[in-house]
């Protein structure tokens, strides 16, 4: 049903445009029971189309399906917590942190910046939480992002501390902006600094993948899971390389909006994280014809033709393996300080979360910050 009237209002916008130009180079064709519309009256009819196409879509672009639906509502709940004996230790000192167990929706940054934060329900203060950071994907805000990626259950019964942030149109600075909000949880929660974590879809996955490499905030995550992000090789060749992080990116091979960018941005990671991966040398090529010219921009064309190969979707990436138990998802092998490396591919379309929850959460929790 949402796929049709994504479709509808796809229409609309199209249909905006056509009143346009036909308003403008053919006003006679709009002409109704003898009357014909001015050019004020025109733009104005294509205006209106074109917003109501426009808030149509980008409602409808985010709309869970029905069995989605029904898992979002019981992953919002809060669940109690199972704490283990290495969790046992005294961190905080009881009356330090003023953050109270449950539901906070009320805070909010410097900048204006709204967020929510959701603990264990029998949250312990003394006690070092890991957090996980959820970023919202555009147009969205932090409840909405709560209910499309419904962590919130699985995420405090393993003991995590969960906050999701709303969206903020994405630019260097807005990433800075939201990369403040661990911090700010810090000071009211019981935090262990060493173990947060960041996830987010679409620009909430750009969020989180930027923040673990942006000079200012490199220092926050220890990992991030980053889903359908929208930054490709050519966004990432002038970036340099940070700490090996372990990363567990998240893509599918049906992303109309940003088609193949998972596979190109974890390559870079790979690559980053000094991985074993494949590098692409003359000798790699086939040999020119004996006294057939062979310029370089033959030789960069086949490189290209041939990484474009590697990557395609639905194809395991070179020099990575299944994970086991985890279908879907290939992990590099030889990567420094044996952090991971994963790739995980699915086949939904852009706006849909990979409900990889319990994935994401053991990938986190098996994160090693010592």
């Amino acid at each position: 049903m949402s796929t049709l009237l994504l479709y509808f209002f796809r229409l609309l916008i199209i249909g905006s445009i056509a009143i346009l130009f036909i308003g403008l180079f053919k006003p006679e064709w709009l002409r109704y029971r003898g009357k014909q519309p001015d050019l004020l009256m025109t733009f104005a009819m294509a205006f209106g189309l074109f917003m109501a196409g426009f808030t149509g879509a980008s409602k409808t672009y985010y709309m869970p399906d029905a069995n989605i639906s029904e898992a979002a509502k019981a992953g919002v709940n809060i669940s109690e917590a199972v704490y283990s004996n290495d969790m046992s230790a005294i961190d905080c000192q009881p009356g330090s942190k003023p953050g109270e167990a449950g539901s906070s929706d009320d805070e909010k940054t410097e900048d204006g910046i709204h967020f929510s934060v959701r603990t264990p329900s029998n949250y312990k203060d003394t006690i070092a939480h890991p957090l996980l950071m959820v970023y919202a994907p555009a147009g969205r805000d932090r409840e909405e992002a709560e209910e499309h990626v419904y962590l919130t259950s699985e995420a405090t019964a393993a003991g995590f501390i969960i906050a999701y942030a709303d969206h903020r149109p994405l630019s260097p600075e807005s990433v800075v902006q939201l990369a403040e909000i661990p911090k700010m949880i810090q000071e009211k929660w019981c935090i262990d600094k060493k173990r947060i974590f960041l996830t987010g879809h679409s620009d909430g996955g750009t969020v989180a993948m930027g923040t673990a490499f942006f000079n200012g905030t490199k220092h926050i995550p220890a990992a991030i899971a980053p889903s359908a992000v929208g930054m490709r090789s050519e966004d990432l060749e002038d970036r340099n390389c940070v700490k090996p992080t372990p990363v567990m990116l998240m893509h599918s091979s049906r992303d109309k909006l940003f088609p193949n960018y998972g596979k190109e941005a974890i390559e870079w990671w790979a690559k980053c994280n000094k991985c074993m991966i494949k590098t692409y040398k003359a000798s790699d090529r086939k040999v020119p014809e004996p006294g057939k010219a062979w310029g370089w921009e033959n030789y960069y064309k086949q490189e290209l033709e041939q990484k474009s190969l590697d990557l395609k979707p639905g194809q395991p990436l070179p020099f990575t393996t299944p994970v086991p138990g985890v279908e879907g998802c290939m992990a590099y092998s030889g990567c420094k300080n044996g952090v991971q490396t994963w790739y995980c591919e699915g086949n939904d379309p852009h706006p849909e979360w990979p409900g990889r929850n319990k994935e994401i959460i053991n990938f986190f929790k098996a994160v090693k910050t010592d």
